[in-house]
């Protein structure tokens, strides 16, 4: 029988340090507020987009290791585990934190874009969840998997379900139109980068292909 934590413990370090931040970030937060009655880690690394356009672009990408409440922050902590064990084999650590950080960017831009001057502090990681989803049906779309409730489905349905659910749940619990549009902006960023470097990889490999039969013609 698999063991669940010794599965998660097994991941690549980068992967595994990124799930440990994420884990980590509402208890703090959380102690943070109940001991002092203010966040530093919200004030420092929360989404403003005023903030944002003087300067302190780390924002656009630093709120989505952040959790707004108890319930997203289980919630998201569950997908990023559960996504991340999916898919530790189709990238490096290091390829898996700038896809994160593309969908991260992503999901800031139609904040940042429509409300250029506002100073609120947004935090959650919806954007991120998108773009693993994506990830999640573009690597694997054709297999089928057994979801509880459901039964068998393919991974592109499965992946269609969740985020379907994620969104309605952002609209019509806090978010509104704006956060669930930031939403599928971080999927659509994944999806483009992921595109872009099929594209690459296919250009590369018939250049490689060109190269041996010029090779082949000389001799």
């Amino acid at each position: 029988m698999n063991n669940p934590i010794k599965n998660l413990l097994a991941l690549p370090k980068g992967m595994l340090l990124f799930l440990g931040i994420y884990a980590l970030s509402f208890p703090v937060i959380w102690l943070e507020t109940h001991f002092t009655g203010r966040s530093l880690l919200w004030e420092w690394l929360g989404l403003s987009p005023a903030l944002v356009w003087k300067g302190q672009v780390w924002r656009a990408a630093s709120y989505a290791l952040l959790a707004g409440g108890i319930l997203g922050w289980a919630i998201n902590l569950f997908w990023f585990a559960t996504l991340i064990s999916l898919l530790r084999n189709d990238w490096s650590s290091v390829s898996f934190w700038i896809y994160c950080l593309v969908g991260a960017v992503g999901g800031a831009l139609p904040v940042i874009l429509i409300r250029p001057h506002s100073e609120m502090l947004v935090v959650g990681t919806g954007a991120i969840i998108f773009a693993l989803l994506v990830a999640w049906d573009r690597f694997y779309r054709r297999e089928r998997i057994l979801m509880l409730g459901i039964g068998e489905v393919s991974v592109r349905q499965a992946a269609i379900f969740v985020a379907i659910l994620n969104a309605v749940i952002c609209y019509f619990s806090c978010g509104g139109w704006l956060f669930t549009l930031s939403l599928m902006c971080g999927g659509v960023a994944g999806w483009l980068w992921l595109v872009i470097g099929q594209k690459r990889v296919m250009n590369r490999g018939s250049k490689v292909v060109e190269s041996e039969r010029v090779a082949r013609l000389e001799l």
